[in-house]
């Protein structure tokens, strides 16, 4: 290892950390390990997997001692309450993507399972049901003028109202059961 730049390639950091090189191979694709060109900064990358904070310089000829990683702003809290910047870490950054990935996942099941519905699809559904039965009961006049200034038992007249209004909410209730 180039004790003096503290860099290293990924094999002689691989050595360093006790692991093989195809797994330090996965980490600096992954983005995961602070590379230097083709090199790893040791401190910088071993403060990232150890998930303590470090002073990291951008620059190649980083010195040794005293290393932070900049404090990066948290994503807002996921229950909505903090919304002040925080040092994020390797390890709270991907513990609350985890959680962000299985809360949309249990969205997704609970709209395949109907428990949760498009509300767009809802208000338009009810809206053209709504709008149906509001020209449905507009049209009852039109529809039964003649019939009913013909009948003369009072009987008949509301039995024939109360078939046409009926039917005009049945066909309400038909539509919002679909949804």
């Amino acid at each position: 290892m180039k004790s003096s730049s503290n860099l290293a390639t990924q094999a002689e950091y691989a050595r360093h950390r006790g692991v093989n090189r195809s797994s330090v191979c996965r980490l600096a694709q992954r983005g995961i390990l602070i590379m230097r060109g083709r090199l790893v900064d040791v401190v910088a990358s071993d403060a990232v997997l150890d998930d303590r904070p470090v002073d990291v310089d951008e620059s190649p000829a980083a010195p040794t001692a005293g290393h932070k990683l900049a404090p990066q702003p948290v994503p807002a809290a996921l229950d909505g309450e903090s919304q002040q910047p925080a040092a994020t870490s390797f390890a709270t950054a991907r513990t609350v993507d985890m959680i962000c990935r299985a809360r949309l996942r249990k969205l997704e099941l609970d709209e395949r399972q109907k428990k949760l519905v498009d509300t767009t699809a809802v208000r338009r559904t009810i809206s053209d049901a709504v709008r149906a039965l509001r020209d449905g009961i507009l049209g009852i006049p039109d529809r039964l003028a003649a019939t009913l200034a013909a009948e003369a038992d009072q009987k008949t007249v509301a039995a024939t109202l109360k078939t046409e209004l009926s039917r005009e909410l049945e066909g309400l209730a038909n539509a919002i059961a679909d949804l």
